[in-house]
């Protein structure tokens, strides 16, 4: 138990030092790498809470392959790297991309990598899906 809540506790803290050092945009490359590393493709998921002019966001991430979409109420069901599956609402003004361009909701496709970004309960308004 004790090694189990250790090696949480050392994540929280990786994942704070990640929004520190983002926030801080130094001028050097650690940051970046940084970022790169704890948000690239090896994430399964992640929770940021951000305070920005008096407002608190959490922003949820969801990174996986695309289980079920319905566009009749637009959502996506991911299938997560540990399994986990969720189901995201996503916003009708969604910024959505296949491939690294602009795509409709309708371009999404059963098996593409997708990750979602969405704040709080709020549906996604970011989409970004591969068919890498």
């Amino acid at each position: 138990m004790r090694k189990r809540r250790t090696i949480a506790v050392l994540a929280g803290l990786l994942l704070a030092l990640n929004v520190v050092l983002a926030i801080a945009q130094t001028s050097s490359g650690a940051p970046f790498a940084l970022v790169s590393r704890l948000l690239g493709p090896n994430m399964i998921r992640a929770e940021i809470v951000w305070k920005s002019a008096g407002v608190t966001h959490d922003y949820l991430l969801d990174n996986g392959r695309i289980r079920n979409l319905n566009p009749g109420t637009s959502t996506i069901t991911i299938v997560e790297k540990d399994g986990k599956v969720v189901t995201v609402p996503v916003s009708p003004a969604a910024r959505i991309t296949l491939n690294g361009g602009g795509a409709p909701f309708a371009a999404l496709r059963r098996g593409q990598r997708v990750m979602t970004i969405r704040d709080g309960n709020a549906p996604a308004d970011t989409v970004q899906a591969s068919t890498k």
